[in-house]
């Protein structure tokens, strides 16, 4: 039998409808057991919350791991804590493995500045690679398999779109608010820091048969410098406006920042290029428990830089993944648009529709509609403006507990994809 939805050789055929309905019940159990030491509305001292890290979807397989996240108040007064430390251990079915240890604090260094460093391993079997360019073409028949995970394809083998990848990313981002807020939170800040990447990609085996990266490899699309290990090492500087109300869910208010990533050999980079990106977030109440919220990403790389640097969106809360996928366009495939130029833009309802109260913790649940859309172009070629859009849709729930830590569950629809589950913490934006 054909399993027409399995994806890079591994068989998904038994989750695909069962895993899809049981994950969403055990995320609402999960947040239910979950307990996270706080109790009161002003909060005080230390608290932690964990949930298991479950996820599934076609692009990684079955995901699984643990998120750790302890906060500290310190004496109250603190909004929203006075530092975190995100923990992550991830693994997927898929081949992938994704650890990060993230610390954020906007009040321990003091003087209106705030920090943050994350320290994360990524590594990937089977990172998806379709080509360059906003207009790259993806074959579903290309890498059908059958029940036992054979291929189907002899002239393209079932791991055709990919390649494999390690990389180390460090960096830490310190701002320095120039002017405030009546409540006393920073309104307008600098942005400095600095970011090393140690990385390196190569081809998969497939069965004997090139893949899309060696083929573009082969033909000087890609060059040596995306196949070399490398270490990009890069100086950050930026500015941010932060009118939200509350980070972690904001009703209304702005966020925007405009930052740059200088890569260069003056510390140490193996490759020279500039990353800047401009980064808009709006939200707007629209009602009582009803807020309109909106994102537009737009990001241009100057220079020339290597092909695992060209996935990530820069800003001052950088996101490591590319066009396509969970973080951008849900509902499309993962890293499924490449280029040096991107835009990308989300619209989304969220309506906080039940509150409760569990074991003297504070619970919520809101609903989200939302549609995602963008491009890339690619080494300066701007054929087509804006149109040949591509777009994700899809709706899902939160589950807010006491204010800061936060599970959902999403639903997104794309035309080429199809659907996609998406499990994870924080809203998108």
């Amino acid at each position: 039998m054909i399993n027409r939805r399995s994806r890079y050789g591994f068989s998904y055929l038994y989750f695909e409808v069962k895993m899809k309905r049981d994950l969403l019940l055990i995320v609402a159990l999960i947040s239910l057991i979950s307990i996270e030491g706080t109790m009161a509305k002003e909060r005080t001292g230390w608290g932690w919350g964990g949930v298991p890290a479950i996820n599934y979807n076609a692009d990684e397989g079955f995901g699984y791991g643990m998120i750790f996240d302890i906060f500290n108040y310190a004496k109250g007064g603190y909004s929203p804590y006075y530092f975190k430390i995100d923990n992550q251990i991830f693994f997927t079915t898929g081949g992938k493995q994704d650890h990060t240890i993230f610390f954020d604090s906007p009040y321990i260094l003091g003087n209106g500045f705030r920090i943050s460093v994350r320290t994360r391993y990524k590594k990937e079997k089977f990172q998806p690679y379709y080509g360059l360019g906003n207009d790259s073409k993806f074959d579903p028949s290309y890498i059908e398999v059958d029940e036992d995970g054979n291929s189907l394809d002899s002239l393209h083998g079932k791991h055709y779109y990919t390649f494999n990848s390690e990389q180390i990313i460090f960096y830490t981002n310190i701002l320095k608010a120039l002017k405030y807020r009546e409540d006393g939170r920073p309104l307008i800040s600098v942005l400095g820091g600095l970011g090393f990447y140690p990385l390196g990609c190569g081809a998969n085996d497939n069965g004997g048969i090139a893949t899309k990266f060696e083929e573009d490899l082969n033909a000087g699309i890609l060059k040596k410098r995306d196949t070399d290990k490398s270490f990009n090492d890069y100086l950050k500087f930026g500015l941010v406006y932060d009118s939200r109300d509350n980070e972690p869910a904001p009703n209304r208010g702005v966020w925007t920042d405009i930052v740059g990533e200088w890569y260069t050999g003056l510390i140490g980079s193996d490759n020279d290029f500039l990353r800047l990106t401009l980064t808009d977030r709006r939200y707007f109440t629209l009602r009582k428990n009803l807020v309109y919220a909106n994102r537009i990403i737009v990001e241009n790389i100057f220079g020339e830089a290597p092909l695992l640097l060209y996935y990530p969106l820069g800003g001052s809360f950088r996101i490591d993944e590319g066009v396509g996928g969970y973080r951008s366009i849900r509902g499309a495939y993962k890293n499924r648009y490449v280029g040096s130029a991107k835009f990308i833009m989300n619209m989304e309802l969220r309506y906080r529709f039940y509150e409760f109260q569990f074991a003297g913790q504070d619970f919520y649940l809101t609903a989200n509609a939302f549609f995602d859309f963008g491009r890339v172009w690619h080494e300066n070629d701007l054929k087509g403006g804006f149109t040949n859009l591509h777009t994700g849709k899809g709706g899902g729930v939160h589950i807010g507990w006491n204010e800061n830590f936060i599970v959902y569950a999403e639903m997104a629809f794309n035309e080429e994809a199809g659907s996609q589950l998406y499990i994870d913490i924080g809203f998108l934006f």
